[in-house]
C-alpha cells in the first residue's frame, strides 16, 4: 500500500497557448521557461542548454535546470546544479525551496529540513516556504517531527486559507499522530477547495484501507483515477485493495468451516450441509460483489494484477483456499464422520494461522495505524 500523497512540489501550469503556434517564435529563455511549466521536461533540457552555456550565471535559468533534472529522476545532477544556485545566493527562499525538495530526493532528510528553516526565515510570509517546512518535516522520523510538520502546514494555511497543499500536509501529519477524523476532515477540505484532486482521493482511499473500508476505498481511488488516468498511486492502492480483499475471502474460507463442523458434531447433518454449502459458496460471491462494484477501468487494470505480485502475496490466499476446503469438505460429504476432536483440531489450526497472521502483521511498520483506524472505524468516528 502506498503512503499518502502530500500533493505536487510545484504545481503544473496551463500550458501557454502560442507555445505550438508557428507564427511565434519566442525566445530562448522565453522557451524554456513554457517548456518547464507545459512539463515538457526533455524539450525544455533541451533548450536550456544552449543558454546556460551563454549564460551560466543565471539563477532563474538554473532554477528551471532543477525543476527539469528532478522531474526526469536525474537526482545527482539536479542535486549539483542546485548546489550550484545556492553558491551564487545562498538567501533566496526559491531557491532554498528547491534545494528542500532535491535533498528530500535524495534522502538528506536533516540538510532538508535546515534549508527550509532558512527559507522560512528569509520570507516568513510566504506559504510556500512553510509547505516547504512541512515536507521536509514530513520525511523525518525525529522526535517531535510530525508536531513541527503540522505546524508548519496550519502556518502555510493561516497565510493561504485556500492552499490545497496546506490542507494535503495537515491531513498527512494527523494521519502520522493518529488522528484519523481529523486527517479525513482535512482531506475533505482539500477536496472542497479541488473536488477531483488525486491526492486527497488516494488519501482518503489509504485510510479507507487501513480501517478495512475496502468498498470506500475502491470509490475514492476510483475518482482519483477519474481525474488522473495515469495516477501511479492510484493504481498502486488499486493493487493493495484488490489484495486486501482476497485476504478478507481467505479469512472467510477459513472460519466459515467453524459452524458447519460443530453442527455435523451435534449431529445435526442437513443443517451441517446447508452451512458448508453456504460457506462454499459465499467466497465467490462476496469477490463477485467487489469485483461489480469496480468501474470498467478498474476492472481492466487488475486483470493483469497476478504479474505485478510478488509470489508471496498468494501466500495467504493459496493457503487460507486449501484449509477452508479441507475443512468443509467433511461436514459437506461425511457429516456422520465429524466428532468433537475434528472440531477442536481444526479450531486449533484456526488459532495457529491467526497467529502467524497476527505476526506478519505486526512486522509492517503501519500496524499501528491501521489497529487506530480499524478501532476508530468500529467506534463509528
Amino acid at each position: 500500500m502506498s503512503g499518502p500523497s502530500a500533493g505536487g512540489d510545484e504545481g503544473p501550469d496551463d500550458r501557454p497557448a502560442w507555445l505550438d503556434a508557428p507564427a511565434h517564435r519566442p525566445e530562448p529563455r522565453e522557451l524554456a521557461e513554457a517548456l518547464v511549466a507545459a512539463q515538457r521536461w526533455d524539450a525544455a533540457l533541451a533548450a536550456l542548454g544552449p543558454e546556460l552555456a551563454q549564460r551560466p550565471d543565471d539563477a532563474q535559468l538554473r532554477a528551471l535546470l532543477v525543476r527539469a533534472l528532478r522531474a526526469t529522476g536525474r537526482r545527482q545532477e539536479a542535486l549539483d546544479a542546485a548546489q550550484q544556485l545556492l553558491a551564487r545566493d545562498p538567501h533566496d527562499p526559491y531557491a532554498l525551496r528547491l534545494g528542500t525538495l532535491v535533498l528530500l530526493d535524495v534522502g538528506w532528510v536533516d540538510e532538508a529540513i535546515g534549508l527550509a528553516t532558512r527559507a522560512v526565515a528569509s520570507d516568513a510570509h510566504n506559504p510556500a516556504n512553510h509547505l516547504a517546512l512541512s515536507r521536509a518535516w514530513a520525511a523525518s522520523g525525529r522526535p517531535g517531527a510530525v508536531e513541527h510538520q503540522l505546524a508548519a502546514a496550519r502556518e502555510a494555511l493561516r497565510l493561504d486559507p485556500q492552499s490545497i497543499d496546506a490542507q494535503l500536509q495537515i491531513g498527512t501529519a494527523l494521519a502520522r499522530a493518529g488522528d484519523l477524523p481529523g486527517a479525513r476532515d482535512a482531506y475533505r477540505a482539500a477536496l472542497s477547495l479541488d473536488p477531483g484532486n488525486s491526492a486527497a482521493l488516494n488519501n482518503l482511499a489509504v485510510l479507507d484501507l487501513r480501517s478495512g473500508a475496502h468498498g470506500a476505498a475502491a470509490r475514492h481511488l476510483a475518482a482519483a483515477l477519474a481525474a488522473d488516468p495515469q495516477d501511479r498511486v492510484a493504481r498502486r492502492n488499486l493493487d493493495a485493495t484488490a489484495v486486501r480483499v482476497l485476504g478478507r475471502a481467505g479469512w472467510w474460507l477459513v472460519l466459515t468451516p467453524l459452524p458447519a463442523l460443530l453442527a455435523a458434531a451435534l449431529g445435526w447433518d442437513l443443517v451441517a450441509r446447508a452451512a458448508a454449502a453456504a460457506a462454499l459458496l459465499g467466497t465467490p460471491g462476496l469477490l463477485l460483489w467487489w469485483w461489480r462494484a469496480l468501474s470498467t477501468g478498474q476492472r481492466r487494470h487488475l486483470r493483469s494484477l497476478r504479474r505485478r505480485l510478488r509470489w508471496r502475496t498468494w501466500v495467504w490466499p493459496a493457503m487460507a483456499m486449501l484449509v477452508g476446503l479441507v475443512g468443509l469438505a467433511a461436514p459437506l460429504l461425511t457429516p456422520g464422520q465429524v466428532t468433537t476432536a475434528t472440531v477442536r483440531g481444526y479450531a486449533l489450526v484456526v488459532v495457529g494461522l491467526s497467529v502467524v497472521r497476527l505476526l506478519v502483521a505486526s512486522a509492517r511498520p503501519t500496524w499501528r495505524a491501521e489497529l487506530a483506524a480499524r478501532w476508530a472505524r468500529i467506534g463509528g468516528r
